[in-house]
């Protein structure tokens, strides 16, 4: 009977990914990086891409949260979090509208030609829309 591999979390950042990599592989969880090598030929894939994923075997999910402590794990179809509003676990981690300032914009076009967009990302709830961050007590609310 062959284990599902599922995503434990992805980064923008490959050291990031790398050490938490480090530390799972420290405690003989076996695990992997995946679309590295898309952000090493050509960074601007890389968010289209949705970053470098670690990617673990779904028995191991429990144990890379003890090892990881604290930290937030986003994991394919399974989530280890709940959302403040109405305690759904049917929440994932990803970009989130940001408000924008009207003055940048246009100073921005007028001088480069183009707006820099920024997505800060978030947990963001599929059942109430609301968007929050780990340990928050109360969410920024509803997208």
């Amino acid at each position: 009977m062959q284990d599902k591999i599922v995503t434990l979390s992805s980064y923008y950042d490959l050291m990031e990914a790398e050490i938490i990599l480090g530390r799972l592989k420290a405690n003989d969880i076996q695990c992997f990086i995946a679309d590295d090598n898309v952000m090493s030929a050509n960074p601007f894939y890389n968010q289209a891409m949705g970053g470098i994923k670690i990617k673990v075997f779904e028995h191991d999910l429990e144990l890379c949260r003890q090892v990881l402590g604290e930290e937030v794990i986003a994991v394919e179809n399974v989530s280890l979090t709940t959302c403040p509003v109405c305690q759904s676990t049917d929440v994932f981690y990803g970009p989130a509208p940001a408000t924008r300032n009207w003055l940048s914009i246009a100073i921005s076009t007028l001088f480069l030609g183009a707006y820099p967009v920024y997505l800060e990302r978030t947990w963001i709830c599929k059942h109430c829309g609301a968007n929050f961050k780990q340990g928050e007590e109360k969410a920024n609310g509803v997208v």
